[in-house]
C-alpha cells in the first residue's frame, strides 16, 4: 500500500523548510533558539520550530473540514488547539509532505468538534505527528453570515488558504 493510501487526504511536496522562512517566522514569533537577528545566512542544524508548519497543517485540516461540512462557513469555524509531536528534528532544506484524515467528529448543542490527526513525513518517513481541533458552530447567531464570509477570506494569509470560502469548500469537498 502505497503510504498517500494511509490518509483521507495527501498534500504530496507540501512544503519546503527554507532558512529565510525559518527566520521570518523566527522573527515574528520572537523564538529564543533560532538566530533571527543575524545578517548571515542561518545555520542549517537550527533548530526548526514545529509551529512553522501551521499553515500546512491548516490547509490539511481545512481541506477535510470542507469535506465534513459541505458548504459550511469558514467564519463559524474556530481553530481551537493544536498539538505537535516531534519524531525527530526538522532540519532547512527538506521537503515536507502531509498526510491528514479526519480522527473524530462529534456534535454537541449544534456544534461540530472536530479532530484532524496529520502527519508530517520527508519521503517516507514520519518526521512529526500533530492533532488539530477545530470547532464549527451551526447556532443561529443572528450574524450576516455573507459578510462574515467575506471578512473571513479578507482574514486568511496568502498561500495559507482559500481566497473565496464557499469555493474553496466546494472545490476540496468534491476533489477528495
Amino acid at each position: 500500500m502505497a503510504l498517500a493510501d494511509e490518509w483521507d487526504i495527501w498534500f504530496p511536496d507540501a512544503y519546503e523548510i527554507g532558512s529565510e522562512s525559518v527566520r521570518s517566522f523566527a522573527r515574528a514569533t520572537r523564538s529564543w533558539h533560532v538566530p533571527y537577528a543575524a545578517s548571515r545566512v542561518i545555520p542549517a542544524d537550527t533548530a526548526v520550530p514545529a509551529t512553522l508548519l501551521g499553515a500546512p497543517l491548516l490547509q490539511a485540516a481545512s481541506a477535510l473540514v470542507g469535506k465534513a461540512l459541505p458548504g459550511c462557513n469558514l467564519s463559524a469555524i474556530l481553530h481551537a488547539g493544536q498539538s505537535y509531536t516531534y519524531l525527530r528534528p526538522l532540519h532547512i532544506g527538506e521537503v515536507l509532505s502531509v498526510g491528514a484524515r479526519l480522527s473524530s467528529h462529534i456534535v454537541k448543542a449544534d456544534t461540530d468538534l472536530i479532530t484532524v490527526a496529520s502527519t508530517v513525513y520527508v519521503g517516507s518517513e514520519p518526521v512529526l505527528g500533530a492533532e488539530t481541533l477545530i470547532v464549527h458552530s451551526q447556532r443561529e447567531t443572528g450574524i450576516d453570515l455573507e459578510a462574515a464570509d467575506r471578512l473571513a477570506d479578507e482574514l486568511m494569509m496568502t498561500g495559507t488558504g482559500p481566497s473565496s470560502s464557499d469555493a474553496y469548500a466546494a472545490n476540496v469537498a468534491g476533489s477528495i
